[in-house]
């Protein structure tokens, strides 16, 4: 039982990693965001602007001392702010697990490697990969405007101010569904990367495991 929470616990804070450097990435690649998707074509402000507003934006939603949020360029009605602060406390939330969890994590996992006893945890692991999997077929099934309406559903039952008017909340302009689509695309990649690693590291013990204890490879003929 002990063993099971703390991998329950680890993969949380795999999560927690996987999307924390997916929105420091993020923002990161912003600028080519506004690029690659002429978001300059939808308002009337130069580029070095909007990204000062973005960064503002990027700022006040990961900063846990940051409590205002003020885009120059970009007026919010009450339903915007009030989204965005919902964001924020989801953000927040992750951070809080990421350094919670960080240190018995760790040494779940590090202890794991030195003890040569990941290959025990591979199929929960391998469970935590193939989720986002089936959840992207089932994205391609139902198009990514169905699954985005209903991530934020789940994500914010009950509120729909996440649904912008651009006459109010203008930023919306400069954050389209193709951008989140990039950053979805981020935390896959960036997820599966992370527990794949870990299923083949768990593997690779096992393979030795069994090479250093023929007798147990030879009772599971």
């Amino acid at each position: 039982m002990k063993t099971r929470l703390f991998t329950f616990l680890t993969w949380l804070w795999l999560l927690a990693l996987a999307v924390l450097v997916t929105i420091y990435v993020a923002w990161l690649i912003y600028p080519l965001e506004v690029d690659w998707l002429h978001l300059t074509n939808q308002v009337i402000i130069t580029k070095q602007d909007l990204l000062k507003n973005f960064n503002s934006l990027m700022f006040y939603l990961t900063n846990p001392f940051s409590s205002n949020l003020s885009m120059p360029d970009f007026p919010s009605s009450k339903d915007g702010l009030q989204h965005f602060r919902d964001v924020k406390h989801l953000f927040h939330l992750t951070q809080a697990v990421f350094v919670i969890l960080l240190v018995p994590a760790w040494r779940f996992l590090k202890n794991s490697r030195a003890e040569k006893s990941l290959f025990l945890h591979q199929r929960a692991f391998a469970i935590a990969a193939l989720a986002p999997i089936f959840i992207g077929f089932a994205t391609l099934f139902i198009g990514f405007d169905n699954f985005f309406t209903l991530f934020h559903q789940v994500l914010f039952p009950g509120a729909t101010n996440w649904l912008f008017n651009p006459a109010t909340d203008p930023i919306i302009w400069v954050l389209p569904e193709e951008f989140f689509l990039h950053c979805f695309l981020i935390f896959f990649i960036i997820y599966e990367l992370i527990m794949w690693s870990l299923v083949f590291s768990g593997k690779k013990q096992f393979s030795q495991y069994l090479k250093n204890n023929p007798n147990k490879s030879e009772s599971r003929k």
